[in-house]
């Protein structure tokens, strides 16, 4: 009897995983800062092709909000996004990113909320790295004070980066922007990477994006080793990588194990 017990979970094992099924999986989609998820429409047009029952919300860096809710309170929006989700029969559910919200994904996946996978598109805002954490640090420096002296809350003038060079004076409470800024908040992607929980996460990496290299070397070693990080690479900037995504995220998801 042991003999048998042993065979039948030995064929088993050796089974494919079944694909997962689209009618049954649902995908938040989280667009990049300062725009809105109509960005995230190429995405949209080929999951809901394929099947997949797919939310996308407008988050707080959006160009009409502008950052009216801090990064933690962002993280709870999604909670809501996928909630809306699984009340309405999706069993697995998929987060997926660009830029600003490509960093919002990978810090959703840091929270152990069960997720199927986490799909980095041209993954943008790194407060913790290069160009953002030494242009953002006399912000940075201002805001810190303010929260130490019991001024959290109160709106202080920033400058807001984009790819591209692009700069936007914006308006904020400190508590806010650290959320967002500090090179050891929870934005901070490199910072973060070690606390990853959800096994499968997808990274579609733009040839002409220069923060694809930063990626690669400074945030990408540091997953732990349990996680199952795949790379594609796509032939594009960091603007035109929605379009360039859609087909090999679909098929990415179409062929990842139930």
């Amino acid at each position: 009897m042991r003999f048998v017990l042993t065979l039948v979970f030995f064929v088993l094992s050796a089974l494919p995983a079944q694909a997962l099924d689209p009618a049954s999986t649902g995908v938040v989609l989280l667009h990049g800062k300062w725009s809105k998820p109509e960005q995230m429409k190429p995405v949209q047009q080929s999951l809901g092709a394929a099947g997949f029952t797919v939310v996308a919300p407008q988050m707080p860096w959006s160009a009409v909000r502008l950052y009216d809710r801090s990064f933690d309170q962002a993280m709870d929006e999604i909670d809501t996004a996928v909630a809306g989700l699984r009340a309405n029969g999706v069993k697995r559910v998929v987060v997926v990113g660009q830029s600003m919200g490509a960093n919002a994904a990978w810090n959703y996946a840091t929270l152990g909320r069960g997720l199927a996978a986490v799909v980095l598109i041209a993954p943008g805002h790194l407060p913790d790295l290069g160009h953002l954490r030494d242009s953002a640090a006399a912000d940075v420096f201002q805001a810190r004070q303010m929260l130490a002296s019991g001024d959290g809350d109160k709106v202080m003038p920033i400058t807001d980066y984009n790819t591209g060079n692009r700069t936007r004076p914006l308006s904020m409470p400190a508590r806010v922007f650290l959320s967002y800024f500090a090179p050891d908040g929870p934005a901070a992607m490199g910072e973060r990477a070690g606390q990853i929980r959800e096994r499968n996460i997808l990274w579609l990496a733009p040839k002409q994006d220069p923060i694809t290299r930063i990626f690669a070397e400074q945030v990408a070693p540091k997953l732990p080793a349990a996680i199952v990080f795949s790379r594609q690479d796509m032939d594009s900037d960091h603007l035109g990588a929605p379009a360039a995504a859609a087909e090999p995220l679909t098929q990415w998801l179409l062929a990842l194990g139930d």
